[in-house]
């Protein structure tokens, strides 16, 4: 249920700044403040729901599809909000609005916001689902699936972070395509979720130390696609398995995302950090292909229906865990959520 932000004070979480490695939690800062007068072309956002993405701790370091969080500057991170006052009627008080809104209660939008990333919610739809499978993570799935992985069925595919806000979709999206997916989760809890609950045909635990050589055994024809978003083990022993022909979709690199740092040159992360294998890949001519959301939203309505068609028909689900509470922020960016969670992470302050 919604409840409703005191519109005389503004909770925020800021960044403090001096981050040289991993986060912690002395590096925001939770502040109170009186909402200022709105201008012409602006409306009051009360945050009904934020969404927590590893891409958050890039926002600290450097300018991606946003620019760079500096110290003193409110969090970033999208969210669903409902107006609550507005100077445009573009901006009708109680429309849900998606946007850049940022770790706080109360947020404005203004006129000229881009597009991209901020736009009315229609009806009938969730918070959560306008964050996950219908929103950003849905549609780095979507696009990456039909454009990149082109599944064939009877194709065998393995899934990196098959637990994760966007590799549970990819997952789901590759198996209705009629492929034979193995999900890489971690511990035994969560590959049982991914073959009881989801479907596959097949989990490892990427925290096994034999977790390679299971994968091996599971694959004894080869892999044709391979999707990715988190560059770390087992996951890197994956293109030893394709040949000519596999498709390989790399829509992230959290497992290297706290060693970008501020004011610095990002590191280069080679993909495939091992000599033989990067012998391996350029015989085969295998390569990553990354792919940003955004370079897609032309086609943004149709996928959403597509995703939309496949939610109704009970074909595919959107695994959301939600946190309570605007202080659960910042240890929710820094542990992902904890051991439990499962697909989308967001926090409903």
């Amino acid at each position: 249920m919604f409840i409703e932000a005191d519109p005389a004070v503004n909770r925020q979480w800021r960044f403090r700044g001096g981050l040289t490695g991993a986060l912690e939690p002395r590096h925001f800062e939770r502040v109170a403040s009186t909402p200022p007068p709105l201008r012409q072309g602006q409306a009051r956002v009360a945050l009904r729901l934020i969404s927590v993405d590893p891409a958050n701790r890039l926002y600290l370091a450097m300018q991606a599809y946003r620019p760079q969080v500096m110290p003193g500057e409110v969090m970033a991170g999208f969210g669903i909000g409902e107006i609550v006052e507005s100077t445009d009627p573009r901006f009708r008080p109680g429309d849900r609005w998606h946007g850049d809104f940022g770790w706080q209660d109360l947020a404005v939008i203004n006129s000229y916001d881009r597009q991209e990333y901020f736009y009315r919610c229609p009806p009938g739809t969730s918070d959560s689902d306008e964050l996950g499978v219908l929103g950003i993570t849905g549609l780095t799935a979507w696009f990456g699936v039909q454009t990149v992985l082109k599944p064939q069925p009877g194709e065998t595919a393995v899934v990196a972070g098959a637990t994760g806000a966007c590799g549970s979709i990819i997952a789901q999206l590759l198996r209705l395509a009629g492929a034979r997916v193995i999900g890489l989760g971690g511990g035994p809890q969560k590959c049982r979720w991914l073959t009881e609950t989801l479907g596959l045909d097949a989990a490892v635990d990427h925290r096994s130390p034999d977790a390679a050589a299971v994968l091996q055994q599971l694959c004894p024809d080869g892999v044709q696609m391979f999707s990715d978003g988190v560059g770390a083990p087992p996951g890197d022993a994956v293109p030893g398995m394709m040949r000519r022909g596999g498709r390989w979709y790399h829509y992230g690199n959290m497992a290297a995302y706290d060693s970008v740092l501020p004011d610095q040159p990002a590191p280069r992360h080679d993909v495939v950090a091992d000599p033989a294998l990067r012998v391996h890949c350029a015989a085969e001519g295998l390569r990553p292909q990354f792919l940003m959301v955004f370079d897609h939203y032309a086609q943004r309505h149709a996928a959403r229906a597509a995703l939309s068609d496949l939610l109704a028909a009970g074909r595919l689900q959107a695994p959301v865990t939600e946190l309570t509470g605007l202080d659960a922020l910042p240890d929710a960016l820094i542990t992902g959520g904890g051991a439990k969670r499962i697909g989308k992470l967001n926090v409903r302050p």
